[in-house]
């Protein structure tokens, strides 16, 4: 008979393993790629998606908040991209949408930095560190989509498919479409390809290309450090 704690130990439910800031990270992004398509077209649409992506950046900032460089530049990011999200509720503008899409995609792509470096440290593998890595994952999507936003709002047709949608009233055609923009991404990162939606232009063949070629890359190198990390704490744990 297993004692207690060598049972929470065997179904990875000991304490090291509780939920920790990534989870909650991973919490985050979830209920945002859950919830946008479903509420997308209702009339307090924009401020729900405002609402969940505000809350999945400060769940990022949140989570390297020990880590000073990363926490302050994360924090520079993350002004502008909050306050335009924030004007955007009240005023529409193509400028302050690409400098709030801007600043959003640098944010997530200094996080997904940050994820990957600390999958490269860790010594042991934890439900943490496996929520880190499918945070960084997801957190790559949603970071080319609003690239790929900013290259439809800079050159208008550049996919094939009218990915923004144009409502009535006063309505931010970025927030309003980010969930196309989403899903165009989660299609080029898992090289899915259904042909929906085309690139079109220079810049939005190349930002597919490079999404679909970390998308590859990512998946093969974190399954290979995972691998490696669990393979060592049991040997390690043999020796003991």
């Amino acid at each position: 008979m297993y004692s207690r704690a060598a049972l929470w130990r065997r179904l990875g439910l000991a304490r090291h393993n509780w939920p920790g800031r990534f989870t909650v990270l991973l919490m985050a992004i979830l209920t945002l790629l859950i919830a946008q398509p479903i509420f997308s077209g209702h009339a307090f649409a924009e401020s729900l998606v405002s609402s969940w992506i505000t809350l999945v950046l400060l769940a990022a900032l949140y989570a390297f908040r020990t880590t000073r460089i990363y926490f302050v530049i994360a924090l520079v990011l993350l002004v502008p991209s909050l306050g335009g999200r924030a004007a955007l509720l009240f005023t529409l503008s193509p400028t302050i949408e690409i400098v709030s899409a801007i600043s959003s995609c640098l944010f997530l792509a200094v996080t997904v930095i940050a994820l990957v470096s600390r999958l490269f440290i860790v010594k042991s593998v934890t439900l943490d560190t496996i929520s880190a890595g499918i945070c960084a994952y997801l957190l790559t999507a949603i970071a080319f989509a609003y690239g790929f936003a900013v290259v439809e709002l800079r050159h208008p047709g550049s996919f094939s498919a009218a990915l923004f949608e144009r409502t009535a009233g006063n309505v931010s055609p970025l927030m309003a479409s980010l969930h196309n923009f989403i899903y165009y991404s989660f299609v080029c990162l898992t090289t899915t390809g259904f042909g929906d939606i085309a690139p079109v232009s220079g810049g939005a063949r190349s930002l597919s290309v490079m999404e679909s070629v970390f998308g590859q890359l990512y998946v093969a190198i974190l399954i290979a450090r995972l691998v490696s990390l669990q393979v060592a704490q049991s040997i390690t744990k043999e020796l003991e």
